[in-house]
C-alpha cells in the first residue's frame, strides 16, 4: 500500500514537474486516472498494468518524475516494481579502493543517495567501506551493482558466468556490512538471445533469493530487451543504462524503453555532448542562474531519463545535484535537442 501511495503521489506531482506546454488538461486527466489504478494495485505491478500504464501516459509524463522541492538526493522516479529511484546517481569510475571510499563519503555528505558501483570500476569494496564509514542508514540509500558476462557464447555459460558475478558483488559489498543490494545490472548483453536469457536466469534467481530488489540492464537495444520480454513470465528490467547526452542521444531511446516499462539512465551524461549543444546550454543557463552543465542535466531529466554522473570534485557533486529547482521551457528543450548528432 505504501508503494502504491508513492506511485500515486508521483503521478499527481508530475504536473508540477513538467513544462506547461508539454502536459495538456486531457493528459492530466490520464495521470489522475492512472494514479487511481496504481494505488489500488495490491502488490508489484503486473506486466499488463505496467505496459498499459506506460502506453497510456504521455511520453513527457514518464517516468513519473515528481518535483517535491529540495530534499536529500533530489527528485525521484518510481520504477516498474514500485521502488523509488532518485534521478541523480553517483557512478564510481576506475580508481583505487581508497579513492572510491573518500569519494563515496564526499558524495553522501553532499546529498547523493543513489549509487552505481560497477564491477568494471574494480572498487566496490572501497565504495562499501565509504558507505559504512558515513553512518548513513542502509535504508536511506539505493545501491546498484553490476555483472560483466557478455563474453559468454551460450545459455549455460552465460548463466554460470552471471551467477558467479552476482556472488562476487555480494562478497565485495559485504565488506561494508551491505547484505543486499537494491539493483543488479548487466553491464552488456551477450551476442544472441539464448545467451541473454541465460544471463537473465541468473538474475531472476538473485531476485528470488532476496539479495537484490530489482534487475536492470545496460547498453541493451530494443531487440535485445525483447529477448528477455518474449518470455511473458520474465521480470521486466527496471532500468536500461545508455549513452544519452546533449548533442549525442538516440532520438527513440527513451520512448522505446518507456513502451516496455523501462527507465533510461544516462551514463557519461556530460562527456559526449556537442560543442554546439554545450554552448546553447550555457546561454540558457544565464537566464536561470545555472551553469551549462546543470542545464544539460536538466534537459536529460525533462526528456524523461535519469542520469549517473561522475566526478572527483566536491563542487561538481554539489553542482550536479542542484538541478531540481528550475524548469526549461519547451522552446528551450527543442533548441537543445536540435544539436543532436544522431538525428
Amino acid at each position: 500500500a505504501a508503494g502504491a501511495a508513492v506511485v500515486g503521489a508521483a503521478l499527481l506531482a508530475v504536473r508540477s514537474a513538467l513544462p506547461a506546454r508539454t502536459f495538456t488538461a486531457p493528459q492530466q486527466q490520464q495521470v489522475v486516472a492512472q494514479s487511481a489504478e496504481l494505488q489500488e494495485a495490491p502488490g508489484p505491478l503486473s506486466r499488463s498494468t505496467l505496459l498499459r500504464s506506460s502506453a497510456m501516459l504521455p511520453a513527457a509524463a514518464w517516468p513519473f518524475a515528481a518535483s517535491a522541492g529540495a530534499k536529500v538526493g533530489g527528485d525521484a522516479v518510481v520504477l516498474n516494481n514500485k521502488l523509488s529511484f532518485q534521478v541523480a546517481s553517483f557512478g564510481l569510475q576506475v580508481y583505487d579502493d581508497a579513492t572510491a571510499e573518500e569519494l563515496t563519503k564526499t558524495s553522501l555528505e553532499v546529498g547523493f543517495r543513489n549509487f552505481f558501483a560497477s564491477v568494471l570500476a574494480r572498487n566496490q569494496k572501497g565504495f562499501a567501506r565509504g558507505f559504512k564509514a558515513s553512518g548513513v542508514p542502509r535504508e536511506d540509500v539505493f545501491i546498484c551493482g553490476s555483472v560483466l558476462s557478455n563474453q559468454a557464447t551460450d545459455f549455460n555459460s552465460a548463466y554460470e558466468l552471471t551467477k558467479r558475478g552476482c556472488d562476487e558483488n555480494l562478497k565485495a559489498f559485504a565488506v561494508g556490512g551491505i547484505d543486499y543490494i537494491d539493483m543488479i545490472m548487466l553491464d552488456y548483453p551477450c551476442r544472441d538471445c539464448d545467451s541473454i536469457r541465460g544471463q537473465w536466469k541468473a538474475f531472476e534467481e538473485m531476485l528470488a533469493s532476496g539479495k537484490t530488489k530489482s534487475l536492470a540492464v545496460s547498453n541493451f537495444s530494443p531487440a535485445q530487451l525483447d529477448c528477455i520480454l518474449q518470455d511473458k513470465s520474465a521480470t521486466v528490467p527496471t532500468v536500461n543504462q545508455l549513452p544519452y547526452a546533449v548533442g549525442s542521444f538516440g532520438p527513440t531511446d527513451v520512448e522505446e524503453n518507456r513502451k516496455r516499462g523501462i527507465i533510461v539512465q544516462a551514463w557519461s551524461p556530460l562527456s559526449s555532448g556537442s560543442s554546439k549543444g554545450k554552448r546553447v546550454c550555457k546561454e540558457i543557463g544565464q537566464k536561470y542562474g545555472k551553469s551549462g552543465t546543470q542545464v544539460e542535466l536538466r534537459w536529460i531529466v525533462q526528456s524523461g531519463a535519469t542520469y549517473s554522473m561522475q566526478t572527483k570534485k566536491r563542487s561538481h557533486f554539489e553542482e550536479d545535484l542542484n538541478i531540481f529547482d528550475f524548469q526549461l521551457t519547451q522552446e528551450e528543450m527543442d533548441k537543445i535537442s536540435s544539436s543532436n548528432s544522431q538525428r
